[in-house]
């Protein structure tokens, strides 16, 4: 038999596998990922005890010593502006380190947020590894740090003063 022959063979018992997997298990959901990323506001599948925050319900709690604001952006975007007293904690090979977790001692809620790209993965990715790490109320700031902008709440640049 000829390479191609063997080829399509190897395709339709794949294709085959994999229709009765979708079956069995379900098919994954086919979402617009640009809704997501406008508007920040799917489920945190990676740790389910993670909740959405909007911003306006965020921006009462700004002035509470208990909540911690944490920028999961890159430093430049940063340093170009920031939710006023966000800490900066980016993940370093997909890990929080201990001096990381000792920033947030103390906080009895802590809220994640990004600029809103790729389905706010990096805030997302973030608050779930705050939630496996042992803090019970970490949230994901819906829209992230646009929407913030958007609604003209407090903000700041330059580097994290308490990093």
């Amino acid at each position: 038999m000829s390479i191609a022959v063997n080829a399509l063979k190897l395709l339709a018992v794949g294709a085959a596998l994999g229709l009765v997997v979708g079956l069995v298990w379900g098919f994954p959901s086919i979402r617009d990922p640009s809704v997501d990323d406008a508007l920040c506001a799917g489920p945190v599948h990676s740790s389910p005890s993670v909740r959405w925050i909007t911003p306006m319900e965020a921006r009462t709690l700004l002035n509470d010593p208990s909540v911690r604001f944490v920028d999961a952006r890159d430093a430049d975007a940063y340093q170009a502006g920031h939710i006023a007293g966000a800490l900066h904690m980016t993940l370093a090979g997909g890990i929080i380190s201990e001096k990381q977790l000792a920033r947030l001692a103390g906080a009895r809620t802590v809220i994640a947020y990004c600029d809103t790209l790729g389905s706010c993965s990096a805030s997302r990715r973030l608050a779930g590894l705050l939630s496996v790490a042992g803090l019970t109320d970490v949230r994901v700031l819906e829209g992230g740090m646009p929407a913030w902008m958007d609604a003209k709440f407090p903000a700041q640049a330059g580097s994290c003063e308490n990093c």
